[in-house]
């Protein structure tokens, strides 16, 4: 079930939805102070009209950098939406465009797993799947400040580009070790820093030591079908060694993939592909 509105009981219902927004950066940006705001009120599934629904001044279609940045965010939301009342789908702007937007389907669908088992946590404990920073680092006293950038799931710290013309932008990143998706850069959290984010990409890192689990690109792009859960291929992937010398993750059928000392264990037969980087 999809809910427009809500009051007290509204986190279990099945989706709640961002509202009709304006196609300009500051709804943008307003859209994802009210998606760590929902996060905060323990609304976890949560959606929004990528691109915007009114328009842009309210008789345009959205312009095409506002579409990828919202596409951007749009793909690391729970449930990836589209919908509008302008001539708003990807083919409509020309092939760079299209490239983006399927790129970024697919990576949203390689990440179900490792979302679903967020999920699930969200659905036993409260804890969502969008996590301001004072859910991911309540000892920072800057966890009611930062508005602008959240954890996805227990391993991802995801910065939305919010600026018309930016290619650049200022990240506060928790405290901890990060790794850079795009570059695979290690950095320092706890501090401010300034990242190049080029129209094609946005600012993502995982937690050094976390392992990722997703489906193969591959297998996404062929499309789900009908396939059940438990024979879909998966990938799990270590980023950086963790610092006790061993991690797991939990997918939400309950498989344990784990890694310790340079060996791999899954708890259940499955079809997964390993990597570390």
């Amino acid at each position: 079930m999809f809910g427009r509105s809500g009051w007290s009981g509204q986190q279990a219902c099945g989706i709640t939805w961002g509202g009709d927004q304006v196609s300009d950066f500051w709804s943008l940006r307003a859209l994802v102070v009210a998606t760590l705001s929902a996060a905060c009120s323990g609304i976890s599934n949560w959606s929004h009209d990528i691109g915007g629904y009114l328009g842009h001044r309210l008789t345009e279609r959205c312009p095409p950098e506002l579409l990828v940045r919202w596409l951007q965010f749009g793909c690391f939301t729970p449930l990836m939406h589209a919908h509008a009342r302008m001539a708003q789908e990807p083919w409509c702007y020309g092939e760079n465009v299209v490239q983006l937007y399927r790129a970024y389907v697919v990576l949203h669908e390689q990440l179900v797993p490792y979302v679903r088992a967020a999920a699930l946590t969200a659905a036993r404990s409260g804890l969502p799947v969008i996590r301001p920073l004072c859910l991911v680092d309540p000892g920072d006293p800057r966890g009611w400040t930062i508005t602008d950038a959240y954890g996805y799931g227990p391993a991802l710290w995801v910065a939305p580009v919010l600026d018309d013309g930016a290619r650049e932008r200022e990240v506060w990143l928790p405290r901890g070790e990060w790794i850079e998706t795009w570059s695979g850069s290690r950095v320092r959290g706890g501090a401010e820093l300034t990242i190049q984010a080029p129209l094609h990409r946005i600012p993502v890192w995982v937690r050094a030591g976390s392992i990722v689990v997703t489906y193969p690109a591959s297998h996404v792009a062929l499309g789900l079908g009908d396939v059940a859960e438990s024979g879909r291929p998966l990938c799990a992937t270590l980023w950086g060694e963790p610092r006790l010398g061993h991690a797991a993750a939990r997918l939400a059928d309950g498989t344990r993939i784990a890694w310790r000392g340079g060996h791999w264990s899954v708890s259940r037969e499955r079809d997964v592909q390993f990597s570390e980087k």
